[in-house]
């Protein structure tokens, strides 16, 4: 307990003083004018942190970083410096950059630790997470992450929930590493590790349906990492974007599924209409009942929830959850597409990463932020049903309130979509941009006329991935694709903001493999 002691209150000190200010006016070692000679092992941002605040050289020890001392107390502290983004909607506030890597798995020897004394709880039982903006909108040069500001820092302390649930998580990651070595007795040489190795790389994607708050990086050797959704929760929390807290408790992803399935049993059959009028929800006027939203609303109540937005709940944050409503016609078919998430060019085009074991190497699709959205989320979808064929002759305009709540499912996109649809997509957008293939195509109606928009103008689009072409794809959004509304420019191309969508029918293809809740 030799090595980097500080007392708490000189350190919040220390600390404070060091709020607002860049890395680069913190940095009082000169260390981006040499940054290409620095062991970046936790990054820039994690070394001037290192360095210049706390005065430690660079330290690759598996144990906790610092010793916080309070009062008689001398506390194993691991230090973490994490970048920021800013989320406009549902209001502004900061979200997680990337996941929150924590320690090596130990794939070999994790099988004979416990839980209490492993080296994952070591380093998550009390952290000193450092908060930087990472204010840039695309990916920068570690130079450049000179101009970020240190906005905040926080002595993080999981719940008791939280801790049950990080513990669940770390044993079903230990069942399947003492399964694997258990599958091969004898001699621990390098053949032995081989044949481990293997078959971890083999079977090691089943544990994302049963992890909740971490995941696994998906290169051997791998390390556990915080999923971006929770790090997005802690930071929520700390900067005070209160994220609706439900009532209940929820230990795991199975007890989501165990609510959901008796909210189904309860509420199975009825109609928007009827849902609303059960569950009180203050419906003005008959039109109120056919906003889209209006669905959400009902499933929050039905939660115990008064949010207007499934994404405004901590629960569905912190599991990364993302809710989407999901209305099948008459028949059971569906063909509307969801919309996912805005597309960042700048991160997608990037060339290089650090990973998490300090190497410089080529970005793979793994490490891209398309790979982590759907290896880090899944989705709740909250299932209606048109009415009946004979009601469809009724007014339009309540057609939407006459829809059945039917239930809920769970997707979990398998490793085999991820790798084969989702990648495909991630291949030839940074394809078409990187080898100038990207042009702006006149759009033409099915009989080969040239459509023209409302104002004159010729409409155009991007030739990305269509739906026509790949179950993942990419399409502007906008109010039309009018020039004026053409905010994105790639390649000298101006376009509608791009959004990663998923067809209809793919979606119905998935809930069709998926068992209910």
């Amino acid at each position: 307990m030799a090595e980097h002691i500080y007392e708490k209150e000189a350190l919040i000190n220390r600390l404070e003083s060091y709020l607002g200010k860049t890395f680069e006016m913190i940095d009082n070692k000169g260390m981006f004018e040499h940054v290409q000679d620095i062991n970046l092992q936790k990054g820039i941002a994690g070394a001037v942190v290192e360095q210049c605040i706390f005065e430690y050289p660079h330290d690759s020890r598996q144990e906790a970083d610092l010793i916080i001392v309070e009062g008689d107390k001398y506390i194993k502290t691991e230090l973490k410096t994490t970048g920021l983004l800013i989320q406009k909607a549902p209001k502004k506030h900061y979200i997680a950059k990337e996941s929150m890597s924590i320690t090596a798995v130990g794939v070999y020897d994790l099988a004979e630790q416990e839980f209490e004394t492993s080296h994952f709880w070591e380093k998550l039982e009390h952290m000193l997470i450092i908060y930087y903006h990472y204010s840039a909108k695309h990916a920068v040069s570690a130079y450049d992450y000179k101009d970020f500001q240190m906005v905040g820092y926080e002595f993080h302390e999981f719940s008791n929930e939280d801790i049950e649930i990080l513990k669940n998580d770390w044993e079903n990651v230990r069942s399947l590493c003492k399964e694997i070595i258990s599958h091969h007795p004898g001699e621990k040489n390098k053949e032995w590790k081989a044949a481990v190795k293997k078959e971890y790389i083999d079977v090691h994607t089943q544990l994302r349906r049963v992890l909740s708050y971490i995941d696994l990086a998906p290169k051997f050797p791998p390390r556990f990492r915080l999923k971006k959704p929770m790090v997005s929760s802690i930071i929520a929390k700390h900067f005070g974007y209160d994220l609706e807290q439900l009532p209940g408790k929820y230990m795991s992803v199975s007890d989501i599924d165990a609510k959901c399935k008796e909210l189904t049993d309860k509420y199975a059959g009825k109609s928007i209409r009827q849902l609303s009028r059960t569950l009180g929800l203050e419906v003005k006027e008959e039109k109120d009942l056919e906003q889209k939203g209006i669905a959400e609303k009902i499933v929050v109540s039905m939660f115990g929830g008064k949010a207007k937005k499934l994404n405004q709940i901590a629960l569905f944050e912190k599991f990364g959850l993302i809710g989407k409503t999901i209305t099948f016609t008459s028949n059971g078919g569906r063909t509307e597409d969801m919309k996912l998430y805005h597309v960042d060019f700048e991160e997608m085009l990037r060339d290089t990463i650090i990973d998490d074991n300090g190497d410089k190497r080529q970005i793979m699709f793994e490490d891209s932020d398309m790979y982590g959205y759907f290896a880090d989320h899944e989705l709740l979808c909250i299932i209606f049903k048109e009415s009946t064929p004979n009601d469809t002759k009724k007014d339009s305009s309540k057609l939407l309130a006459s829809n059945i709540f039917v239930g809920f499912k769970r997707i979990v996109f398998s490793e085999e979509f991820i790798n084969t649809t989702v990648k495909k997509l991630w291949e030839d957008t940074r394809d078409k941009i990187k080898n100038h293939k990207l042009i702006d195509v006149v759009q033409k109606s099915k009989n080969g006329s040239i459509v023209f928009l409302k104002n004159g103008e010729i409409s155009t689009a991007p030739n990305f991935l269509k739906g026509s072409d790949n179950d993942v794809f990419l399409r502007g959004s906008g109010q039309d694709s009018a020039l004026v509304h053409k905010t994105e420019c790639v390649n000298g191309i101006c376009m509608l903001p791009q959004y990663v969508w998923i067809k209809g029918l793919a979606v119905v293809n998935e809930l069709n493999q998926t068992p209910e809740i």
